[in-house]
């Protein structure tokens, strides 16, 4: 998605308080507790609206695709194909599914630079939020029952110091599809709110109206 430099989230220090156990809102995004100082892209249902750009006009689509971990990369624009960060921001969301053949937790090792936020469930396990550089953190889920269950991955990258995301699966047995499974493989589809995609860049260069 496309925006202008003009939103206040972006290119500044703020962390949006997005507690732990919290659920995804009505539009499917992360949801802050309000007040959450610094943090201005708040919509219905106090829902982040950085992948959305049904609700924030300061993003617009560019792409889908897959992912499979361990994954690493410098999420540049466009598409994470990019250098550096001095034109565009990017943000994306993973989305796939694993099935447990009995009831366990699920470990995941993440780096970030900035914002993650994991949901199982719609459920928030873990994240790394705020503008940092990247910063690595290991979190384990709840017990989760058997049977399939939703996974869903927000990155942002908001600051012109960098832009990074590294996951990795640590759990043993555990597989992550989003399509024919494959052992070992998460091959996550990024899709968007309605289905329309989440790979999602935002200009930096003074624009007053969204862009192709």
């Amino acid at each position: 998605m496309a925006g202008n430099s003009g939103d206040p989230d972006f290119n500044i220090y703020n962390t949006p308080n997005v507690a732990l156990g919290s659920i995804l809102g009505p539009y499917g995004l992360p949801v802050v507790t309000m007040p959450s100082p610094g943090i201005n892209d708040v919509g219905t249902g106090n829902q982040i609206t950085w992948w959305s750009p049904s609700l924030n006009i300061n993003v617009q689509f560019t792409a889908n695709g897959t992912i499979t971990l361990p994954y690493s990369s410098t999420m540049y624009a466009p598409n994470s194909t990019g250098t550096n960060d001095g034109t565009e921001f990017e943000t994306a969301v993973f989305k796939g599914v694993f099935d447990l053949s009995s009831p366990s937790t699920v470990s995941f090792s993440l780096g970030s630079d900035d914002d993650t936020f994991i949901y199982v469930d719609g459920v928030l396990i873990g994240q790394n939020p705020g503008v940092h550089a990247t910063s690595d953190v290991a979190f384990t889920s709840g017990t989760l029952g058997d049977g399939n269950h939703k996974i869903e991955v927000f990155y942002a990258d908001r600051h012109q110091t960098g832009a990074e995301l590294d996951l990795s699966l640590l759990s043993e047995g555990v597989t992550i599809t989003a399509g024919a499974p494959e052992p070992a493989t998460w091959a996550m589809m990024l899709v968007g709110i309605g289905g329309g995609g989440a790979l999602l860049r935002r200009r930096k260069d003074k624009m007053a109206t969204q862009v192709a």
